[in-house]
């Protein structure tokens, strides 16, 4: 291991130091506007270079979501910056995972209507160098079209125009999302293997089993819970290609009549050794929790520097998904209980 490869453990654990701690998160779920959460953030080391020059009165929920991925991103890309080891592609895999985040970001906020131009011309650090996609067009798009365009240099080009409709409400999210998933878990897979063998091959394989799995169930429950979808519409936006669930499993859990019965198979399940004797509320909790310790016992104990920077891209992504949370339960008024169960961070 190269002391180049190894200071990235140094540098992960610092950064991972730099997080929202419990008090950030107990004190943020009482704040009853967006204004408030910025007004904290621009205050909090791991945030205050990105929202330095944003008016906290005037931003919109969309842009400080996308602010904060980006702030995420260029923390990821300064660790991949000083990579200089033969398995450079395993590290720049995390790029795919953002620039697929970033691509959905920017769509959502097209979907709804959000104002980007704040954040034009934002590039992230080091970004260029990693991406063949134009990011300042990207930010800066305000139709289905112009981000198709700006994807135009990229592999992401022909896996999103053909989901291009005029008619914005008729954009078809869910299944753009999945593309990008393969996309992303395929990539994962090969460079896996292109790179390492043994043990650690095997290790990092399981992190991605198990997020797959993970993913699975939440997405079967979402579909069912909050979209009524029927079995053939969940299947088709499952990632079947590299899960360790056998086809025959899964259709019994899509075929689950009430979506609560799929926590009851998390609890009997390989994925119940993770998990402590909390009552789980919500499935995404309980996926994420399961993630999110599996991730800090790498951070803490792992020596291999692909675990401790895998361990890295999944903490990093887990508080990126408590502040959105917290973000979306100012906006819609969910009360500080409700807002407690969703968060990870203990």
């Amino acid at each position: 291991m190269s002391n180049a490869n190894n200071a990235i453990i140094s540098k992960s654990k610092a950064m991972y130091g730099d997080f929202l701690k419990s008090e950030d998160y107990e004190r943020m779920i009482k704040f009853t506007t967006i204004s408030d959460i910025v007004s904290y953030l621009k205050k909090h080391p791991f945030y205050e270079s990105i929202l330095k020059d944003i008016n906290e009165k005037a931003v919109h929920r969309g842009q400080l979501e996308l602010l904060i991925r980006k702030n995420n991103f260029d923390r990821i890309l300064k660790l991949i910056h000083s990579v200089y080891s033969k398995d450079k592609s395993y590290y720049q895999l995390s790029v795919i995972k953002q620039e697929s985040d970033l691509i959905l970001s920017v769509l959502r906020t097209i979907i709804s209507d959000d104002d980007l131009e704040t954040i034009k011309g934002k590039v992230p650090y080091f970004f260029d160098v990693h991406t063949d996609i134009n990011l300042t067009k990207l930010m800066a798009s305000e139709t289905f079209e112009e981000l198709i365009e700006s994807l135009k240099d990229s592999d992401y080009y022909k896996i999103v125009k053909p989901y291009y409709v005029k008619d914005k409400t008729l954009i078809r999210y869910l299944d753009i999302e999945y593309k990008l998933e393969m996309y992303y878990f395929d990539e994962a897979f090969v460079r896996i293997d292109n790179n390492y063998n043994g043990r650690l091959a095997r290790d990092l394989k399981d992190l991605y089993y198990t997020r797959i799995e993970l993913q699975n169930l939440t997405k079967i429950y979402r579909l069912k819970k909050f979209y009524q979808a029927d079995p053939l519409t969940i299947k088709n936006l499952l990632v079947l290609k590299h899960s360790r669930l056998k086809e025959r499993k899964l259709d019994e859990i899509i075929e689950l009549k009430e979506p609560n019965d799929i926590l009851n198979y998390l609890t009997h399940s390989n994925l119940k050794y993770y998990k402590n004797d909390q009552d789980f509320v919500y499935i995404e909790y309980y996926a994420g929790k399961i993630r999110y310790d599996l991730a800090k016992k790498f951070m803490y104990f792992a020596t291999d520097v692909p675990k401790v920077f895998t361990a890295f891209l999944t903490l990093i992504e887990i508080q990126n998904d408590n502040l959105t949370n917290i973000i979306e339960g100012v906006r819609y008024q969910v009360s500080e209980v409700e807002m407690q169960q969703m968060l990870i961070y203990t």
